[in-house]
């Protein structure tokens, strides 16, 4: 199904939405927020966080249709806090996108001291996803995980496989590290549904986007910025980038398990499918970031102030 506008849903879904501040996720919840569902935003930057959750209730003509969470998600201590105002905003998350994205030319380490592209596209929607499995549990239990074309290629076109001995990119190259990150997250989606059939999940690429931070990571990398001008004909816009994100989010049947090329299911790359790299990597995620499920949150947690929680 390739919708051009998908239709609201019978019933409101509750969708906690990580990276809004520009780009395919900004677009993402400008649309979901015109279909009628309630938005947790969450992002980095305040300024830019705040003006979409103010565009998304102005369109809607409700001041409460939107919240802003401002929060690191680099970190554990960051989703922590994210994961405990969502929990105060809402007792159930009928759909989960992990939207958050890095591209950057010089290797830089979170507070944790782990690399930015493996926190941010790997790390950060397994810590989100885990902790927020209770609230999941409760609503509709979907997730949707933003992939990207590249975890079969790296743009200057090598072949791309995790490297277990050099998961944290000490031997940096921006291309190498974000691609081998989009596919350690694909290699998570995959082992997710194998351990959680209980839940649906997905990973989707949205397009080809020109956004902020493909154009942000060229200015500051030339080579980047040539390949960037010469690619910019064919590139989608965001708001068409945000299309299959909110498709998936809001969609009543999709399928589970699988890698979407924006509205389609593709076959992902064979690295992606090969399932003992895949528990490999659980178990060393285990090792970083502890146990994928927590305690179930008791009863009548939660629901502070969104409304229809």
């Amino acid at each position: 199904m390739s919708p051009s506008s998908a239709a609201p849903q019978s019933r409101p879904r509750t969708v906690v939405l990580v990276g809004v501040s520009s780009g395919i996720g900004r677009h993402a919840a400008l649309r979901l927020g015109r279909q009628g569902h309630r938005l947790l935003l969450v992002g980095r930057d305040s300024r830019r966080g705040e003006s979409v959750a103010a565009a998304v209730n102005a369109r809607a003509g409700d001041p409460r249709r939107a919240v802003f969470i401002a929060g690191d998600v680099s970190t554990r201590a960051g989703i922590e806090a994210v994961v405990e105002r969502v929990t105060a905003l809402t007792d159930r998350v009928d759909t989960l996108l992990n939207n958050a994205g890095v591209m950057l030319p010089g290797r830089q380490v979170t507070a944790e001291g782990h690399e930015m592209h493996f926190a941010v596209h790997h790390l950060a929607p397994w810590t989100m996803t885990g902790l927020l499995l209770p609230l999941l549990e409760r609503g509709d239990g979907r997730i949707v995980n933003t992939g990207s074309e590249g975890h079969h290629t790296t743009l200057t076109g090598m072949r791309v496989a995790l490297d277990f001995d050099d998961l944290e990119s000490e031997r940096y190259s921006m291309f190498q590290a974000y691609s081998r990150s989009k596919l350690a997250n694909l290699l998570f989606t995959y082992e997710f549904h194998r351990r959680y059939p209980r839940f649906t999940i997905a990973a989707v690429h949205p397009g080809m986007v020109s956004t902020r931070l493909i154009r942000g990571a060229g200015l500051r990398n030339p080579p980047l910025w040539l390949l960037y001008q010469a690619m910019r004909p064919t590139l989608l816009r965001p708001s068409q980038g945000g299309r299959p994100l909110a498709h998936l989010a809001t969609a009543p049947d999709i399928a589970n398990g699988r890698y979407y090329d924006r509205f389609t299911p593709r076959a992902s790359s064979a690295a992606s499918m090969n399932e003992a790299d895949a528990r490999r990597l659980w178990e060393i995620t285990e090792s970083l970031r502890g146990p994928l499920e927590p305690s179930p949150a008791p009863d009548g947690v939660g629901g502070g102030d969104m409304p229809g929680g």
